[in-house]
């Protein structure tokens, strides 16, 4: 691994935790706003780690991203760090699979991969396990329609960034 890519991983994991740090510093802002603004920001941090740098690379960024989402409250069982790494794990192959075919082709797989496995992996957690209806109510809605709609602007954030830099 090159310098080049440790280093723009790094600095590319900084924005991802920057962002997720938002609902911190901001308090204010209202959750569906924070939702759709850190979701839209770390998915093109975890597309643009796989580009630039490649799927290794990325999975750092979509693995270590629940996981402090965990400590700052959001995911608040250990267990839904694993479903939440799933679906950006799901999303970073697509990325990186379909990253030279029609974008509009790359933009509604990777929502569909990432909002399913998300989705899936909830909803086959908590139909094995008991839990407060409000957790389950939750979870299954930040994991369904609003994972496709950050997925999608996360790809077209990541593609306006790498038009923008590419020389």
């Amino acid at each position: 691994m090159s310098t080049k890519s440790i280093t723009g991983t790094g600095l590319l994991l900084a924005v991802a935790l920057l962002a997720q740090s938002l609902r911190l510093m901001f308090p204010f802002i209202p959750n569906q706003v924070s939702m759709f603004l850190i979701g839209s920001i770390t998915s093109a941090t975890f597309v643009l780690a796989t580009w630039r740098y490649g799927w290794k690379n990325g999975l750092v960024i979509a693995w270590i991203a629940p996981v402090v989402a965990h400590l700052q409250g959001m995911l608040p069982l250990p267990p839904f760090i694993l479903i939440t790494a799933f679906g950006t794990t799901a999303y970073v192959f697509v990325a990186h699979w379909l990253q030279h075919k029609p974008k509009a082709l790359l933009i509604i797989v990777a929502a569909l991969v990432k909002a399913g496995v998300l989705f899936g992996g909830y909803s086959l957690f908590f139909s094995l396990f008991q839990f407060p209806p409000k957790i389950v109510n939750t979870m299954l809605f930040v994991a369904s329609w609003p994972q496709l709609v950050t997925s999608s602007l996360g790809i077209i954030l990541a593609l306006l960034i790498t038009k923008r830099t590419k020389n």
